[in-house]
């Protein structure tokens, strides 16, 4: 497969295969976080679009927008290419939460607990799996687990 962009992008489609898929993930939300700020930044200057140098600025961010939408399309179809088949689900329309440590002190993230397996803090079979018997943090049950 491959894809040609519209728009100049900092990278190739081959490169974005290429990429750790962390990486990928974490421009992806980035992105998303910018056209969030964007969006609202052009819905300000809209009141203020008779103005040459506001009407240009209009303008400019549409095609930044649109640059920026495509790249993330990019990323998302390299992240399919390499095999994560939820690559064009909702899990990545929304920004990546801040990482937090689970209960053993490991970090969570994309490929340790997102890819169907086990999470790293799970029980191990034939363990208890309830917090108060394998040492409690503080957790109550609602707020243990695998966050995405």
């Amino acid at each position: 497969m491959d894809f040609t962009p519209c728009h100049p992008q900092p990278f190739t489609f081959q490169q974005a295969i290429s990429f750790d898929p962390e990486v990928s993930a974490d421009e992806i939300g980035r992105l998303q976080n910018s056209i969030s700020h964007l969006k609202r930044t052009q819905e300000e200057l809209q009141e203020y679009a008779e103005e040459p140098d506001i009407a240009q600025a209009i303008k400019e961010n549409n095609q930044t927008l649109a640059s920026q939408d495509e790249r993330i399309f990019m990323l998302k179809l390299a992240l399919t290419q390499r095999g994560a088949s939820n690559a064009t689900g909702a899990h990545y329309d929304l920004p990546p939460e801040p990482e937090a440590e689970s209960r053993n002190g490991r970090r969570g993230g994309f490929g340790s607990s997102d890819n169907g397996l086990e999470p790293l803090d799970a029980p191990l079979p034939g363990e208890n799996s309830s917090l108060g018997s394998t040492g409690s943090t503080g957790e109550n049950e609602e707020e243990s687990g695998v966050h995405l």
